[in-house]
Formats: C-alpha cells, structure tokens, sequence
C-alpha cells in the first residue's frame, strides 16, 4: 500500500487530537529505526567459526555415571520438600 504525503496528511487530518501524540511518538520511533539502520556497521569479514570437537574429551558421561547423579539430584530435591 502506497501513501503520497498528501494522502497522509489528509488521514492525520481525520484523527481526533488526543492520538495525535500517539502519532507523534510513532514518527520519532521510526525516526529512530532509520537513524539506527543508517549507523549500523558494515561487516567486514564473515564471522570466524569455531570447532568445538574435543570440548568435552576426558570427561565422563557414561550412562551409569548419569543415572547416578539423576538420582542424587532426586534425592535432594526430595529432601528440599517442605
């Protein structure tokens, strides 16, 4: 939907004058959003990925290791009960 200026300001002319400060606020935010979008930096470069593989080598995570600490944490939740 395209507006020309006058046509806005012939629709601004039909609002009641309380939503005229709600019109006003809404021009200042896109204001602001242009500003915005004008100042934001260029990239320079892509971003650089990073390879987690081996993060979490030499760390344990076998299944009965979890279970057991499942289980502690069960138990401590149910002790923390009222």
């Amino acid at each position: 939907m395209m507006s020309t200026t006058q046509e806005l300001y012939r629709k601004i002319e039909t609002l009641p004058p309380e939503r005229l400060i709600d019109l006003a606020q809404y021009i200042e935010f896109l204001r602001f959003k242009t500003d915005q979008a004008a100042d934001a930096p260029v990239a320079q470069r892509p971003m650089r990925l990073v390879k987690l593989c081996g993060l979490l080598k030499g760390y344990d995570f076998s299944p009965e290791l979890l279970a057991e600490t499942r289980r502690e944490m069960w138990r401590k939740f149910q002790t923390d009960q009222p």
